[in-house]
């Protein structure tokens, strides 16, 4: 629910502080790693104080090698973190010794940032390279001025601040070339909250990279006149900045094993996407959409990039509201972004269950956003889970696309598709009406395409990774993945059989993963696009066959029950296994495979 009155001080205070960059006005369910892995110079070490979950901090300075094992197993750490010494890849005197007349100087000087730059990474992520383990890697702290002055060249590696955001960039470079870093943004949240508050370049060598400190106070206090602290002498957001970069942390975790994920928003119109009730007569003007309106606009088209579905739910005249669109929005947003549109003057939570069936998103994973504190209030009060906005509308745009709830660690070529898949359905359920299922499927023209996976560096594997953490009603067990997981598993044996189907509406992409494990379905996970196609009997049917083909004998299949899964239940039953508790079986002999009429 939105807060009331009472709490704007206490939701102020939220808005500003350590969680501006990650907003958890979306988080239903909070999660955090079991325990942290940070390798990194002297300097990381003032990070684990304010970590919030376990962590073990192992120095790694220079290129100094890092120990067998870490402080724990591998296996108890869900998440590593790793930061790289500026002062190593750029070492004190790199620029300052050089004659500013001298172009070849600094040039030759990154080349050998570079080098050692490259260097570090193979021993910092040696722990990665080995085990695999999800890593975020800290960029540098870019320096607040030129040391030259305000005159000199800003692009030019004379200049550190250019040097070191050259040095960032290759270092983006570098990471792609191993499996499971993601770059951790250190030097962008020091931006947000002001490099003057956080960074110790104002009294301190430019190759330090480090945050303001006390660092050897009791010495200065012996000088003849004794001075106040480092941090009396500036203003500072040390630990609020470090704070921030470990809620950074939790976010990227969060949004990486796509947990509490959000798959639907939808909107009210008028006085939450524009300003003004328009259909009843309203000047449409500068002011109707400039300002959050705009921005909200932009959020939700790049919402939708991210493969998160637009719907809207508006008592209006429908009509009115089509024939003013193009005068109010100039292009900027098209009515079909949405893949549902429910205008009429029907109450919301008729409309929104409607579109909640439409598009097969369950309420916890649905964002509703309306300007009517009756409206939400009635919204959550029929769909608890829902998550509603719409109190305050200039925090909109920061967290629709800042929360990690609605963001996505890749985006695949189904996810980029999904509204125009979901608007193919509903053309499809529409011809569907009046005929019978059986006539109804005959003139589909579905087409199957089945292959199998067994490598995290599979092209397909994001899109699987995703169905596998992101379906639930079509999902056998429920079990959700990570990368590690499944790198784990692909080495000892275990298949992805991925699927891909098409009929005459749309091609809807790689819409399901089975996992295989010799004889033994582990799991079976379909996305709600393609269920009521009878998709789901053919691929059963191509893995017995395939199965048979390879001398097995008698499958087991796994099947959990979850508060959602009821689509699946009877997958293995109406495909002829027989049930032995959460297990069915069938035997693969060449008279029990049954044969699909889907190509």
């Amino acid at each position: 629910m939105d807060p009331g009155a009472d709490d704007f001080p206490s939701l102020y205070k939220e808005h500003n502080g350590e969680r501006y960059l990650t907003p958890t006005d979306l988080c239903a369910r909070p999660s955090k790693p079991k325990r942290i892995l940070l390798v990194g110079s002297c300097l990381a070490e003032t990070w684990v104080p304010k970590s919030t979950c376990p962590c073990d901090f192992v120095l790694a300075n220079n290129l100094s090698h890092l120990p067998e094992q870490p402080p724990n197993p591998i296996e108890s750490y869900d998440l590593q973190i790793v930061q790289l010494s500026l002062r190593f890849i750029m070492t004190d005197n790199a620029l300052w010794n050089a004659s500013f007349l001298d172009e070849l100087a600094p040039e030759q000087a990154f080349e050998e940032a570079l080098q050692r730059l490259h260097q570090s990474l193979k021993v910092i992520l040696g722990w990665n390279s080995t085990y695999n383990v999800l890593t975020l890697c800290s960029n540098f702290l870019v320096p607040q001025q030129n040391p030259m002055g305000r005159f000199a060249p800003r692009y030019d590696l004379r200049n550190p601040v250019y040097f070191v955001e050259q040095l960032n960039q290759y270092l983006v470079k570098e990471l792609r070339e191993y499996r499971n870093v993601f770059l951790l943004d250190v030097d962008g949240i020091s931006s947000v909250f002001g490099k003057k508050n956080i960074q110790d370049d104002a009294m301190d060598i430019l190759a330090h990279g480090s945050l303001l400190s006390n660092f050897a106070y009791e010495r200065d206090m012996q000088r003849i006149e004794p001075v106040p602290r480092l941090t009396e002498h500036y203003a500072h957001f040390r630990d609020g900045y470090i704070a921030a970069v470990w809620r950074n942390v939790l976010a990227m975790y969060k949004t990486l094993n796509q947990e509490d994920g959000v798959k639907l928003v939808i909107v009210d119109l008028d006085n939450t996407l524009w300003r003004g009730v328009v259909a009843e007569g309203e000047e449409i003007d500068g002011q109707t959409n400039e300002g959050w309106p705009l921005g909200l606009m932009e959020a939700l088209i790049y919402l939708k990039k991210r493969g998160i579905v637009l719907a809207i739910a508006s008592q209006n005249e429908e009509s009115k509201i089509r024939a003013l669109w193009p005068q109010m929005m100039h292009g900027k947003v098209e009515i079909d972004d949405f893949a549902v549109v429910k205008i009429n003057w029907r109450p919301k939570v008729e409309n929104i269950e409607e579109i909640l069936k439409v598009v097969n998103v369950a309420p916890r994973h649905t964002v509703f956003i309306d300007d009517s504190p009756v409206e939400r209030s009635r919204v959550q009060s029929v769909f608890p889970e829902i998550r509603v906005l719409g109190k305050y509308p200039y925090y909109l745009r920061r967290v629709l696309l800042w929360s990690p709830e609605t963001q996505v660690p890749w985006v695949t070529p189904e996810s980029a598709k999904r509204s125009e898949m979901i608007q193919s359905q509903v053309v499809r359920e529409t011809a569907r009406q009046g005929m019978s299922r059986e006539s109804f499927l005959a003139t589909l023209a579905i087409e199957l395409e089945t292959s199998e996976m067994s490598s995290v560096d599979d092209e397909k594997f994001p899109r699987a990774l995703e169905l596998l953490n992101k379906t639930n009603q079509f999902n056998t067990t429920g079990k959700r993945w990570n990368r590690e997981e499944c790198d784990a598993r692909f080495k000892q044996g275990t298949v992805f059989t991925v699927f891909h189907v098409k009929d005459r509406f749309a091609s809807y992409g790689l819409v399901g993963c089975v996992v295989l494990s010799g004889e033994v379905i582990e799991q079976f996970v379909m996305s709600c696009r393609v269920i009521g196609m009878d998709i789901e009997d053919a691929v059963l049917s191509k893995i017995l066959e395939r199965i048979r083909a390879n001398g097995g004998n008698l499958v087991t299949a796994k099947l959990v029950e979850t508060k959602d899964n009821f689509p699946c239940r009877d997958l293995y039953l109406k495909c002829g296994f027989h049930q032995l508790g959460q297990l069915w079986q069938k035997s693969v002999a060449p008279e029990g495979v049954a044969q699909s009429p889907i190509n």
